[in-house]
């Protein structure tokens, strides 16, 4: 009897460690994956500073792309502007930022404006049914655009800081042994990643490869619609492990 207490206790202390090491790496992914989302928004939200220009111009983009073509191709066009970069890139691209996601002096083809609604309703207007659905995911989850930018909560920044929050929270749940918690905060991700980038991210891309001037803005279209077709399984894996964390801890 002792032998088999003490071989239960062994297998029970080997599940434990595994079901530990297992939460260190969801940690660890959501860690990533929030910093990414938060990447994207600073990239798509206004013109860049020089700061973050230096600190672009600096990164190492081939260790970062993985196994994703479509990732790996949009941080070789990236680093290949920024590996020329002088005291003009900044005015440059922020030049290209206003043409692109502004419309400014671009009187022949559409905008790459970076609102749901407008890629979403029908006469491509803003303030539409996916402001009003993505404002109604920020009030269920307490989190809201600083209302002094006077921004429509449909920005993509918006949608991929929202996102980024939410991955950061769901961290926090498993950090405090919390699975029910962190199973309904990654449902909320997948829902919103189903209902709010899926549904229109591709052709926000596509319009971005249509008028963007520089090769740098070209690929972080690339880089965006790689990685948010990429969290597609990544979201579902996350969800199937979370349930039988919370399912383990019920039992």
């Amino acid at each position: 009897m002792i032998e088999n207490q003490a071989a239960a206790q062994a297998s029970q202390t080997k599940a434990q460690s595994e079901r530990d090491e297992l939460i260190s790496q969801l940690i660890e992914v959501n860690a990533g994956r929030a910093a990414y989302y938060r990447m994207l928004a600073e990239l798509f939200f206004r013109e860049l500073t020089q700061q973050q220009v230096d600190h672009l111009a600096g990164m190492d983009f081939a260790g970062m792309a993985g196994d994703n073509a479509l990732i790996a191709e949009g941080y070789e066009d990236m680093y290949r502007y920024l590996r020329h970069a002088n005291s003009g890139t900044r005015q440059a691209l922020a030049c290209d930022y206003a043409h692109t996601f502004l419309a400014a002096g671009n009187y022949e083809t559409f905008a790459a404006t970076p609102f749901e609604s407008v890629f979403t309703s029908e006469l491509g207007l803003m303030m539409q049914e996916a402001r009003d659905g993505v404002y109604k995911m920020y009030c269920e989850q307490h989190i809201q655009p600083q209302a002094d930018l006077h921004v429509p909560e449909d920005h993509a920044s918006f949608e991929f800081e929202f996102l980024a929050t939410v991955i950061e929270r769901t961290n926090a749940a498993l950090l405090a042994s919390d699975f029910d918690r962190a199973r309904d905060l990654a449902q909320t991700v997948s829902d919103f990643h189903a209902q709010h980038q899926l549904n229109w991210v591709d052709d926000l891309c596509d319009a971005v490869l249509d008028v963007a001037e520089t090769r740098f803005y070209r690929g972080v279209s690339k880089v965006t619609r790689g990685f948010v077709h990429m969290e597609t399984d990544v979201i579902a894996d996350e969800l199937d492990v979370l349930q039988e964390l919370a399912g383990e801890k019920a039992a």
